[in-house]
């Protein structure tokens, strides 16, 4: 299986996380390295490491798309891949360990659109990015705030953020926003669609939602308007995908039935009196988030959403830092991505790098690839 990997911020770690673990994910996929020959081999140099047999992706800024193949090295296979990208490409610049800079950040950004029409075009199935520095994409020119955010505007879909492992997998209703404006967002429609979509996209069984103001607002004693928002949406999806389930309606097209729904009161209603039942997908009421990640607790529901970024985030990565990774829901392609930053304290100083959120990333999505064409052989 071909994979597509976006290289992310030179100046940091992502290089030798690509060098260190190439002959490992050989084993199991055939990765493509969106980074130009000189790039790579500075990095080498510097790192003092080697790697044979790498598929290297040119990239370059057209109005058509082209990939073929240019030579082959003692090292390397180079191929060159136009399409259109955002800016054109420079490559043409020095890394600089563990500095953020304008002109990794924009080579960052740009490895990752070239790899993301890479994958669009169906020149491989899964795209796998590295790490990036936001303030790095901002002095690069780049606007979005990362790369789910830009992957919402490359393809018009609202995309989903889940991070996590196999112990413990946490949906973002919101990301990179400031805290003020998490609230505002949190209404019955929007967050509805949220968890709809959430559920199509993982099929997960049980679902916990957690509430937005401490202890679940104590039964409105602490805040309370977003708790009731969580309520009216937990119970209308419930509703809905228990009409889903029971088959009453035969070749429908559900998704548009639901935004249907949504829009109409009295049918919104007409599903939670008739399909309201014990057995459901989404807990029922929001769950109090300081104790939703005990041991205990997660032993009873260890997938969850998560109203903001570090509510879900900070315990998820305090249990399972080095092995969790990010995966895009709700997209027509395959992302999977490290959960870590570049670590430019560490990059290009020999020190030790853990590579489990990156072997785990290429592994889980390639395992979402497989799911995926077998559900169309079905």
């Amino acid at each position: 299986m071909k994979i597509a990997v976006s290289v992310g911020d030179v100046n940091g770690i992502n290089l030798e996380l690509l060098a260190q673990n190439h002959n490992e994910i050989c084993k199991f996929c055939e990765p493509f390295y969106f980074i130009h020959e000189n790039l790579l081999n500075e990095a080498l140099n510097i790192l003092n490491l080697e790697i044979k047999n790498a598929n290297l992706v040119l990239f370059k800024r057209a109005k058509n798309y082209e990939f073929k193949h240019i030579k082959t090295t003692n090292n390397f296979n180079i191929f060159s891949f136009s399409s259109p990208l955002s800016f054109e490409a420079n490559e043409k610049f020095h890394i600089k360990a563990g500095a953020i800079d304008k002109d990794s950040g924009l080579y960052s950004f740009l490895s990752f659109e070239a790899a993301t029409n890479f994958v669009r075009q169906n020149y491989a199935e899964v795209l796998v990015t590295l790490a990036i520095n936001k303030k790095a994409w901002e002095l690069g020119g780049i606007n979005f705030k990362g790369h789910t955010d830009a992957l919402r505007y490359f393809f018009k879909k609202e995309a989903i953020m889940m991070l996590g492992c196999t112990e413990l997998f946490v949906g973002l209703f919101s990301e990179h926003v400031p805290l003020c404006e998490v609230s505002k967002r949190i209404k019955f429609k929007k967050l509805s669609k949220f968890l709809y979509d959430f559920y199509k996209e993982t099929k997960f069984k049980k679902i916990g939602v957690l509430a937005f103001n401490p202890h679940a607002s104590d039964n409105g004693v602490i805040g309370g308007k977003e708790e009731n928002e969580i309520i009216k949406a937990i119970e209308f999806v419930n509703a809905f995908l228990n009409f889903e389930k029971s088959k009453i309606l035969k070749n429908k097209n559900f998704d548009d039935f639901f935004k249907k729904s949504l829009k109409n009161s009295e049918l919104k209603e007409e599903f939670i009196q008739k399909f309201k039942t014990k057995k459901n997908v989404y807990l029922s009421y929001p769950l109090v988030a300081d104790t939703a990640f005990t041991k205990a607790n997660l032993k009873k529901c260890n997938r969850l959403v998560a109203m903001y970024h570090d509510l879900a985030l900070a315990p998820l990565k305090a249990l399972y830092f080095e092995k969790s990774i990010n995966i895009s829901l709700n997209l027509p392609i395959i992302r999977v991505s490290v959960d870590h930053g570049t670590a430019f304290d560490k990059a290009y100083k020999n020190m030790k790098i853990n590579s489990k959120s990156y072997l785990e990333a290429v592994k889980f999505g390639i395992k979402l690839a497989k799911t995926k064409n077998a559900m169309k052989k079905s």
